[in-house]
């Protein structure tokens, strides 16, 4: 199967459930789903065929090689998932064997250290992005626990300090919560692992995570479920980029294929993060269904660097890149 039919498949038993409206969780009106797809789609590319070579999509992240830059964004328990179950293996570890099957990382949300375990055992390279637990202690376990089980990185979702919102419903969950400056310069000191801070959708919070001593930053609007208007994702990479320079940026929410991932790449990300398509990918076929999905995206972002004379990761070039008028 290809990008079409995994995705169809997936879609097709998710209507099948009732949950199809849950693939779009904004909060309020969801304006920044819409305005994110809206800016995306604003950029196109020129053409660069004369002396163009098959381009290769190697790169590496956090000391890991991968097929390419597009790994799984921070994938914690699914409503989706859990209403189509059981499911055996269980939805999070067949999402994480799919992504070692075809050469990518996963990265993890709200699992549990036991959930966590489980996950790095599938071979995929694991960063666990660990969320602002009112219980400081539970913070400080998740950081201890990612670095025994050998994950590649850890981090702190600064996006659900005041928790998440899907449409008009409550706000939730109320076990996490804000974190000060000071908490954060202890979770970085905790770990000698590279320390990722997620939710950075402005120069601003570029600035203040660089100054906490961060080796690594996602830009991202947790998919919608942090506030409504949210700047779209490849408005504010830019601003992001030039704030911390060489240090990596990975970036995630609304990304849907391989022609996504090259406008990112093109704007200073260093990978692209997918959840809700790994959602519909597992759904539609499991484990297989997240490696279709994978080589699929792999596919789509070969041929597009090909034909825009981006021959590797390190030679795509901006230039490439121009806005039009999306009405």
């Amino acid at each position: 199967m290809g990008y079409r039919e995994i995705y169809e498949q997936g879609v097709e038993r998710i209507r099948s459930i009732g949950m199809e409206a849950y693939l779009d969780l904004g909060a309020e009106t969801r304006a920044q789903n819409r305005l994110n797809r809206m800016h995306m789609d604003s950029f196109v590319f020129e053409m660069r065929l004369l002396g163009s070579a098959a381009a290769r999509t190697s790169t590496s992240l956090f000391g890991s090689k991968l097929r390419a830059p597009i790994v799984a964004a921070a994938i914690c328990e699914s409503r989706i998932l859990k209403r189509l179950g059981p499911w055996d293996p269980p939805y999070l570890e067949q999402i994480a064997a799919g992504l070692a099957d075809a050469g990518s990382m996963m990265s993890t949300g709200m699992v549990t250290l036991e959930e966590l375990g489980r996950i790095v055992e599938q071979g995929a390279p694991v960063l666990h992005v660990v969320k602002p637990f009112h219980d400081d202690d539970l913070v400080l376990r998740h950081l201890e626990r990612a670095a025994e089980l050998g994950c590649v990185a850890v981090g702190m979702d600064i996006d659900v300090f005041f928790l998440e919102k899907a449409w008009d419903e409550v706000p939730g969950p109320d076990v996490l919560g804000h974190k000060t400056l000071d908490d954060m310069r202890r979770y970085r000191a905790a770990v000698k692992l590279p320390f990722v801070i997620k939710g950075v959708l402005s120069g601003h919070d570029a600035r203040m995570a660089k100054s906490l001593g961060a080796d690594a930053v996602i830009v991202s609007f947790h998919g919608g479920e942090t506030i409504d208007y949210a700047m779209p994702v490849l408005q504010a990479l830019p601003a992001v980029r030039a704030e911390v320079g060489d240090m990596p940026i990975l970036v995630d929410s609304g990304f849907r294929r391989g022609a996504d991932v090259l406008k990112a790449l093109a704007l200073g990300a260093n990978g692209v993060g997918l959840a809700t398509l790994l959602l519909i990918a597992c759904a539609g076929g499991g484990r297989d269904g997240v490696r279709t999905m994978m080589e699929a995206l792999y596919e789509e972002l070969t041929r597009t660097m090909s034909i825009t004379g981006c021959s590797s990761v390190d030679a795509i070039d901006p230039s490439i890149l121009h806005r039009v008028e999306v009405s």
